[in-house]
């Protein structure tokens, strides 16, 4: 199975090629009209391609701005998380081999950051890149 059609769920066990080590893969969207997000972490290296619409994200205990083409690496074990969009967004996210005896999906340090939290949406700030 070279073609996974994301658009139709994502890529993880069960239906990708035997050699991949690709743990998951697929795409993600936040709305400005009610968008939610949750805190979390893994146990292997996550890669985010923003191809649509413009945030704020937190990872490595930063705060970075994004815009379509940015790539946002996180590497395992840190926190990441959406706080601001200023423009509807859609991501491809990637997230490497996860190491043997690693866990998948998302993890989180407590109960609340699990439930996940509603992202605001905010006018684009004066100082955000060009």
């Amino acid at each position: 199975m070279p073609v996974i059609r994301t658009s139709e769920g994502s890529m993880k066990a069960g239906n990708r090629p035997e050699w991949s080590g690709v743990t998951a893969a697929g795409v993600f969207r936040v709305s400005t009209e009610g968008g939610r997000f949750d805190c979390h972490y893994h146990d292997c290296h996550e890669y985010w391609l923003i191809y649509k619409g413009k945030a704020k994200v937190v990872t490595e205990g930063q705060a970075f701005y994004v815009k379509p083409g940015d790539i946002v690496c996180t590497m395992a074990g840190d926190e990441h998380d959406m706080t601001e969009i200023y423009e509807d967004l859609e991501a491809f996210y990637f997230e490497d081999t996860t190491p043997e005896g690693g866990r998948t999906g998302h993890l989180h340090k407590t109960p609340e950051k699990a439930e996940g939290h509603n992202v605001p949406a905010l006018p684009l700030p004066l100082d955000f890149p060009e």
